[in-house]
């Protein structure tokens, strides 16, 4: 937070321009950079991290590179409607002992959702108070699941519930992955869309929903955040995500706007391509996605939009691409973690036609 936003965006592509030009052995295309679209105060959803220390509850963040526990008050990347949280979890969780993790967010009708794993025992009186804070009104739902106990108890509906970039609401499965800002991950998806399209229509209305995509497979789908504009542009869409509830959970925000698409609910690294596929796009876990890279090259598909939070991963997944017979046409910097060292990356390839794969 001591540079300045502009300096913030500028370090931020220059890691990435670093990274990708010493893993494809070139300079990549001009890095463009898109503006976080608040600076301050976008987090909607946050892991938190608690622990019990002489007979309180303590709640913050785990300290920089340990698991030591950074005791705040205020946060000012958190959204307003989440800034309540630090102050009523420790409140909740009084009398409990160990330590755990909590995820927060926002979920029907903008109010609170809690999802607890806690490694130890829960106080008495905690389970009392988070059925209050449900039957009250004031939080949508919690889920605690504890150390050693096989299923987790559901206090109303613990999903989080985000605008999705089609402007519609957009259930996600309660513990599972999502962008740390809606506006964030819907500028996100909208420029995945565009890249996805053919070298010929790239120079087309970038809010034109009509261009088709033709056959995307999507990787790492997890709730659908892409999948909802990216299956509009589509005339055949597979989302393939390891995980059940949010497989179920991108079904269920399918289904609510009448979105014709399959889901398969395996491990992205290991999916086979089908052989007719246009566009295959994927947003893998930090460790990136050597599984699915390799399946990519091994595929007829002929473009690939990859989104990355870890600028080495991705440098290292793009250089295994373009020594395969891949163009690294674009790269973009999508600014969802301001005042922080994190960035999130769009790289946009084609493949070249009898260009020979580089042994």
């Amino acid at each position: 937070m001591h540079l300045t936003i502009g300096a913030q965006e500028a370090a931020h592509a220059e890691i990435v321009r670093s990274a990708v030009a010493h893993a494809i052995g070139r300079e990549p295309p001009p890095v463009r950079v898109h503006s976080a679209p608040e600076p301050l105060e976008y987090r909607t959803r946050a892991r938190l991290y608690g622990r019990s220390e002489r007979g309180r509850v303590r709640i913050g963040y785990r300290a920089a590179g340990s698991h030591a526990l950074a005791v705040v008050e205020t946060c000012s990347v958190l959204a307003k409607a989440l800034a309540s949280v630090l102050r009523e979890l420790p409140e909740v969780l009084s009398g409990s002992t160990g330590d755990g993790d909590v995820q927060v967010g926002l979920g029907a009708s903008g109010r609170l959702v809690v999802d607890v794993v806690w490694r130890g025992d829960l106080g008495k009186n905690a389970w009392a108070a988070i059925d209050q804070k449900i039957a009250a009104g004031l939080w949508a739902g919690a889920r605690v699941c504890l150390s050693g106990v096989k299923k987790p108890a559901v206090f109303g509906d613990p999903r989080p519930v985000v605008e999705g970039a089609d402007g519609a609401p957009l259930v996600v499965a309660v513990g599972s992955f999502a962008q740390s800002s809606d506006r964030g991950a819907a500028l996100l998806a909208r420029r995945v869309a565009f890249l996805g399209r053919s070298d010929a229509d790239l120079d087309r209305d970038a809010d034109d929903s009509t261009i088709s995509l033709g056959s995307v497979v999507e990787l790492f789908a997890g709730s659908g955040t892409l999948s909802v504009l990216l299956a509009r542009q589509s005339s055949g869409f597979v989302g393939v995500e390891a995980d059940e509830e949010s497989t179920r959970a991108a079904q269920q925000n399918f289904a609510t706007r009448g979105l014709v698409g399959k889901f398969v609910a395996t491990d992205a690294d290991t999916f086979v391509i089908p052989a007719k596929t246009s566009v295959v796009v994927l947003d893998p876990p930090r460790s990136g996605a050597p599984g699915a890279t390799s399946a990519i090259v091994a595929s007829r598909v002929d473009r690939v939009v990859y989104v990355a939070c870890d600028p080495a991963t991705l440098a290292r997944d793009l250089g295994v691409l373009v020594r395969a017979g891949f163009a690294l046409t674009h790269l973009e910097t999508v600014e969802l973690f301001p005042q922080t060292s994190h960035v999130e990356t769009i790289a946009r390839l084609v493949r070249v036609r009898g260009l020979k794969r580089a042994v």
